[in-house]
């Protein structure tokens, strides 16, 4: 997914909405309709994704091929320990004057920073609000000592309101894990574009039972804010 503009998963979400979601991801970028091969680029002053720390800075690419109302594309990004590298495909179509999409992610990593997500999403846009669920997830963690691979199961769902409904230029977004991985976020974020490069903020707080957090405690329960900068072309 495509954290940086990518949004919190859901890269196709993000396309339908034209919202700068800062928050991983997953977030593709294809309207309904398009065709065409686009390439982006970002940083990341701390990397947060889902509520759940990545790394203290990180520079990102990402490549999408828009096929009509299909899109396909994959999203690297350097995190403390390794390379995070995503791939997802999907469908955007209208479903009652309804924008919505439905597709895949994946995401994986080397150096055994994580495990490896795998999952179903499927997303719309309200208008007053935007729904994005990660459906029929998969974690799969790797033992350091015996390599015995454990999978647990989850669903993630995030719900934004935009700016505009709340009166002011911030959107608000509520993101929660439910299944074998807990834990839920609070975003406030802000986006504009300067000069053709994409600009935004965002203010976060989790909470003290994220599960996908473990590897981590001292980063439950506490507040993070980072900027960010993108570029497509």
């Amino acid at each position: 997914m495509r954290k940086l503009i990518k949004s919190s998963l859901s890269v196709a979400l993000a396309a339908l909405m034209s919202v700068s979601m800062l928050s991983h991801a997953g977030e593709a970028v294809a309207e309904e309709g398009s065709s065409g091969v686009s390439y982006n680029i970002g940083y990341m002053s701390e990397y947060w994704y889902r509520g759940v720390y990545q790394a203290e800075s990180s520079v990102s690419f990402g490549a999408d091929m828009e096929m009509g109302s299909m899109y396909i594309g994959t999203w690297m990004a350097d995190v403390d320990q390794g390379i995070e590298y995503d791939f997802y495909a999907g469908y955007n179509f209208e479903l009652m004057g309804i924008p919505m999409y439905a597709g895949y992610t994946g995401y994986f990593y080397s150096d055994n920073f994580d495990g490896d997500y795998q999952e179903l999403n499927i997303g719309g846009d309200f208008g007053f609000m935007s729904v994005d669920a990660a459906v029929n997830g998969v974690y799969d963690s790797v033992d350091s000592t015996s390599k015995a691979i454990t999978s647990q199961g989850y669903q993630h769902y995030t719900i934004t309101v935009p700016g505009l409904m709340l009166g002011m230029p911030i959107d608000y977004s509520y993101q929660t894990f439910t299944g074998e991985l807990t834990g839920f976020t609070h975003e406030l974020s802000y986006g504009t574009t300067v000069s053709g490069v994409d600009v935004g903020l965002t203010l976060g707080r989790n909470s003290d039972d994220s599960t996908a957090a473990d590897d981590r405690p001292q980063d439950k329960d506490t507040t993070y804010a980072n900027f960010t900068l993108g570029y497509s072309f």
